[in-house]
């Protein structure tokens, strides 16, 4: 980790102290810091605006009074992470009457190569419909890779993993994509 990043982080800590301790311009800058990208995540991960509404709208009251425990050793973002994907999680979690799954039928495949393209051709309703066929766990990290553009290391973090289990939890969740959206390509051409 670089001496910038401790230096970010640190700044990050005090401003967000700063907005618990009642300074409204803290308030709004840590708001409009970590809103947008959080509702982001949570809308792709649950599907539904409400609800991505009501998890941002929870992350937020979580993090202000979890304040004292954020140390700065990684960004807000990735705090705050964390705090949106476990309630993305529970809200799944609860729809789904408490089935989770950890483990999908490709847990034990072995490691090869994935090809993953830049998804020319392929339209956002396919990526959904072959989102959705991922685990809980697998959706949530490829949101935060391809679309927040965190690193293993960041998504673990956010997740409670450790940098290799989010390696293959990714790498799983690459070859689960591709495999829907190959099959996808074939019912289209038939």
């Amino acid at each position: 980790m670089s001496l910038f990043s401790n230096k970010q982080h640190r700044i990050e800590r005090a401003l967000l102290k700063s907005a618990v301790a009642g300074n409204s311009q803290a308030s709004k800058e840590v708001i409009r810091l970590l809103s947008s990208p959080a509702y982001s995540l949570a809308w792709k991960m649950l599907g539904k605006k409400e609800d991505a509404e009501d998890v941002v709208q929870e992350a937020f009251i979580r993090l202000w009074k979890s304040a004292d425990t954020f140390s700065g050793k990684s960004g807000l973002s990735t705090y705050f992470y964390t705090i949106v994907s476990n309630l993305c999680l529970d809200r799944i979690k609860s729809v789904n009457k408490g089935f989770f799954e950890e483990f999908d039928e490709l847990e034990h495949y072995p490691i090869k190569e994935i090809e993953w393209s830049n998804g020319e051709g392929i339209s956002p309703e396919s990526i959904q419909k072959a989102m959705n066929v991922l685990s809980s766990k697998q959706r949530m990290a490829m949101l935060m890779w391809a679309y927040q553009d965190l690193t293993a290391e960041q998504i673990g973090d956010a997740l409670g993993m450790n940098k290799n289990s989010v390696d293959q939890l990714l790498y799983r969740a690459k070859l689960k994509l591709k495999a829907e959206l190959e099959k996808g390509e074939s019912h289209a051409i038939k």
